[in-house]
């Protein structure tokens, strides 16, 4: 069903697009006295119906062109990663990924904001990060993007296409020029950085490169269902950020406040959150969403305050883990722990433990379900200390009420 409806809205999107410029050249002709009786321009002699069949085909040329693109892009980086020594983990384009499992390969789904794809790659842990190859892995898709564009400038002057062809390879090359900057100037795209950004920080930074690599290992060890705390401990490094600190060493931050989440030390990974928050701009918005959930949960799981919870999660933050929970079990752990510490909604939260554990089959990385799974726990284990303390405090006041009594 989902399906069909996201190819209604592609083909409704096409007549849309192609029922404006058709309107638009009409109108023009129009107000220009070209328009004759015939369906030609008086003046020109254009056909109005090649016209509308050319602005279908640029259309249509289009959007092809952006999936071919985004896939080989993708695909870049996987050939130019695997040949310098990396390892498969992911591979994703849109919300579609092909995840390698302990069971083989399986087909999930994932979503992460400011992004068509994804390719993920491991690097082999008896090797030395500080090492490891960086400039091809990152470089790969907008290789891949630029090679696209001198073949479709090749087969456009070798064939002589008609308009069909025409159309097509004219959108492979604008298609892929706009991805090549995008991609290969450095910049942060929404809020992630691209493989531009990547390339030229880890070329000015060669002691940064260890951050690269431990987060892809971390993100391998995950995939087939290890804990940030069954992981080696030199890959989470407790590093301060400062003023100077970039955004690798941010990411360092991260997985580190993973492992104290995974660890049940939430007071610590509380003000670990904190801390990233406090970098204000320079976090990237999408981080900032991320850390925000989790800043929330460790709130209610350690101090509780009210207040501060109030602060944090706003409509923005509640939408954006409401968007995200089908693809990340953490986002369900979030919700759980709102549900249960803040709005006392014990069947909400049973909710949401019985959506993680009826589909931690589906999540791209088990080992986040099972850290999940124990946040989840920790709440519980929190809600009915609180729900004792209350039903204590409520006996001892009812007592004090009978001793009370006048006679």
């Amino acid at each position: 069903m989902k399906t069909t409806k996201k190819i209604l809205r592609f083909l409704f999107g096409i007549l849309i697009g192609v029922a404006i410029g058709y309107g638009g050249v009409m109108l023009t002709l129009w107000l220009t006295g070209n328009l004759g009786d015939s369906g030609k321009s008086t003046e020109s002699g254009v056909d109005i119906g090649m016209l509308l069949l050319s602005i279908g085909l640029v259309l249509v040329s289009l959007v092809v062109s952006v999936i071919i693109h985004l896939i080989l892009h993708e695909a870049g980086h996987l050939i130019m990663g695997l040949l310098t020594g990396y390892r498969f983990l992911s591979f994703r384009i849109f919300n579609l990924t092909l995840v390698k499992t302990t069971e083989g390969f399986r087909f999930k789904r994932f979503h992460l904001a400011g992004t068509g794809g994804q390719c993920l790659l491991d690097f082999p842990e008896d090797q030395n990060p500080d090492e490891a190859p960086w400039f091809w892995y990152n470089a790969g898709g907008v290789l891949m993007n630029l090679l696209l564009i001198v073949l479709s400038v090749v087969l456009l002057r070798c064939l002589h296409p008609g308009i069909v062809g025409l159309s097509f390879f004219m959108m492979m090359i604008f298609v892929g020029l706009y991805l090549a900057v995008v991609n290969g100037i450095p910049m942060c795209v929404n809020g992630v950085s691209n493989d531009g950004y990547n390339i030229l920080t880890l070329w000015r930074h060669p002691e940064k490169r260890r951050f690269f690599v431990r987060l892809l290992q971390a993100t391998g060890k995950q995939s087939i269902g290890v804990r940030p705390q069954e992981m080696p401990k030199e890959w989470f490094e407790d590093i301060p950020l400062n003023e100077d600190s970039d955004l690798f060493e941010m990411l360092n931050r991260t997985i580190y406040m993973t492992l104290l989440e995974d660890t049940g030390r939430y007071e610590e990974a509380r003000m670990v959150s904190e801390e990233l928050v406090s970098m204000g701009n320079r976090l990237p918005m999408l981080y900032h969403m991320e850390v925000g959930c989790e800043r929330v949960m460790l709130e209610l799981l350690t101090s509780n305050r009210k207040s501060v919870v109030d602060q944090i999660w706003t409509e923005k933050l509640e939408k954006y883990t409401l968007a995200n929970c089908k693809f990340s079990p953490m986002k369900l752990a979030v919700l759980h722990t709102y549900a249960l510490l803040y709005d006392h909604d014990i069947e909400k939260a049973n909710e949401y433990k019985r959506q993680l554990e009826e589909r931690q089959h589906d999540f791209v990385m088990p080992g986040e379900v099972l850290t999940a799974m124990a946040l989840m726990d920790a709440g519980k284990a929190k809600w009915e200390r609180m729900e004792n303390l209350k039903s204590e405090i409520e006996a001892s006041s009812s007592e004090k009420g009978i001793l009370n009594l006048p006679i």
